[in-house]
């Protein structure tokens, strides 16, 4: 069996949509409004934690204590309408492909979902691995890889991620890597766009 583990956001759509724009703002209100952060404190937290700890929600689970849930649920509670539409061409690029697709995704469970339903390829993947289902160690961490691994126990994988940390992870457990996005990076190969994934990187025997 191979499995494609496919990211979701900014991967299987372009980051100009403006979604993660919008979590990102969130996760700022969530630091001010709950935490009590100073507005000019967030960014300098944000980018610590994100170096420590890979995410934000994992540096304020270790030094907050915040209930990631709900953390979680705040920060995803954005209207998608109008920034994501169905993409005919990525549904007949993910039905050519032949391997098991799962999401792979740092986003909640409700989130992922109603993104793969506007796009309109929901039915293509067989499950979607979220945060919660990584017990809320999100990627680059290598907890979510391992566990997913173990739970599905593929001859191969191939994994595709617009983020290039998340693509060093896979690539160091020995898992084909392909980075989406316009500037190179460390992936065994990179493309603009998950459309112009080649299909025989996939399809090979």
């Amino acid at each position: 069996m191979k499995v494609f583990l496919i990211d979701v956001d900014n991967t299987l759509y372009p980051p100009e949509s403006g979604v993660f724009d919008l979590v990102d703002k969130r996760i700022n209100r969530y630091m001010i409004e709950f935490l009590g952060m100073d507005e000019k404190e967030v960014p300098r937290k944000r980018i610590e934690y994100w170096h420590t700890y890979g995410t934000t929600m994992a540096g304020l689970m270790r030094h907050y204590n915040i209930n990631p849930h709900h953390f979680l649920e705040y920060t995803h509670d954005i209207d998608l309408k109008g920034l994501i539409k169905p993409n005919p061409n990525l549904r007949q690029k993910l039905k050519q492909m032949e391997a098991v697709k799962i999401a792979f995704t740092n986003a909640p469970l409700k989130h992922a979902e109603k993104v793969l339903s506007l796009l309109g390829v929901e039915d293509l993947f067989i499950d979607i691995f979220d945060i919660i289902s990584a017990d809320f160690i999100g990627k680059p961490h290598k907890y979510p890889y391992v566990k997913i691994i173990n739970q599905t126990k593929a001859e191969e994988y191939i994994m595709a991620d617009d983020f290039e940390r998340n693509i060093e992870t896979a690539k160091s457990l020995g898992i084909f890597s392909i980075h989406v996005g316009k500037q190179a990076s460390k992936g065994h190969i990179n493309v603009e766009s998950f459309e112009k994934i080649p299909l025989e990187i996939i399809n090979y025997p």
